[in-house]
């Protein structure tokens, strides 16, 4: 199971007080770095996770 996955079931399991405070924190976090690094990490993060997640999408049988 990829990061984003295992991410996205965890998310999917929370209250709804807990996925709101999740997505403001996650936000605020790439908001962050971004300020400090002109955007560069959360694309290389979010680029990443995505990659690992299309590939480990393709290994799995249909």
């Amino acid at each position: 199971m990829s990061l984003l996955g295992g991410f996205l079931d965890w998310f999917g399991e929370q209250s709804i007080e807990m996925q709101v405070g999740t997505t403001v924190a996650l936000f605020a976090a790439l908001f962050v770095a971004g300020l400090y690094t002109l955007g560069l990490v959360p694309l290389v993060i979010i680029v990443a996770v995505l990659i690992d997640h299309w590939v480990r999408g393709q290994d799995e049988p249909a």
